[in-house]
């Protein structure tokens, strides 16, 4: 299966839709995911360097050909799920030109298109959304960094005014994702693992214990956080996985 996140804007979430929730997905499923990172610059997913999440870094770059590079990357990947992580404004409609020039946009299972709320972002939410409508694609937009779930039609008002009847996910904005990123894994991975908290359980207490109460407060945050990583998943990311399990069978 493939899924390809994408947004001709940047900044608009894409890099933490694609590891938090669509490479995710593959893990929770008990299945192995590859993250290719098609973006010239952001490194983003690289950075998770402790995660079963491989991720690696595919450049466009000026004068290469992009079918070129997606019959390289996409028809040639040898693994059991893929999910693409697009770099935003010219690399977005360079790499949708080339889905639809080499017919390659056949491989792929689902598009999702984040966004963070605000005009601007609904703009370009709108602008991808009409360059992939025509590819008979599946498309789920991510609606991410609410701060209030009850808020949720309040703060993406113009998005369900533009898109009633149109498939969304709903991700808040946490300390669990700031987490992640510190320790080098998805909020997923920290929400199952056990041995990571025992392990955070155990230096809070050596801090205690020598009276290092600097070291003893960061590390209070980090295990009050790392609680909290099991509600995101339950509250947030299960529900998301539900969405894109009855897109993807349809």
């Amino acid at each position: 299966m493939t899924i390809a996140v994408l947004n001709t804007k940047g900044g608009a979430s894409k890099s933490t839709v694609a590891l938090q929730v669509a490479a995710a997905y593959f893990l929770h499923k008990n299945q192995n995911v590859d993250l290719y990172e098609f973006d010239d610059e952001n490194k983003d997913s690289l950075n998770f360097t402790y995660s079963e999440i491989k991720s690696k870094q595919i450049k466009i770059g000026e004068g290469k050909d992009i079918s070129d590079i997606l019959r390289n990357s996409i028809l040639e990947f040898k693994g059991e799920n893929l999910v693409i992580d697009v770099g935003g404004n010219k690399t977005t409609t360079i790499f949708i030109d080339g889905l639809k020039k080499s017919r390659i946009f056949k491989k792929i299972d689902l598009i999702i298109i984040p966004m963070s709320g605000g005009s601007q972002d609904l703009s370009n939410a709108i602008k991808t959304y009409d360059m992939v409508k025509e590819l008979d694609v599946p498309i789920l937009f991510a609606l991410s960094r609410v701060t209030n779930m009850n808020r949720l039609k309040f703060k993406y008002n113009d998005f369900f005014m533009y898109f009633p009847t149109n498939n969304y996910i709903a991700l808040a904005e946490s300390d669990v994702i700031d987490l992640s990123r510190s320790v080098n894994k998805s909020v997923y991975e920290v929400a199952v693992d056990k041995e990571f908290k025992s392990i955070l359980e155990k230096e809070l207490d050596e801090a205690f214990d020598k009276n290092d109460n600097e070291k003893a407060k960061l590390l209070s945050f980090k295990y009050e956080i790392s609680g909290e990583a099991e509600q995101y998943l339950n509250d947030i990311l299960h529900p998301a996985w539900k969405t894109i399990d009855a897109l993807c069978k349809e």
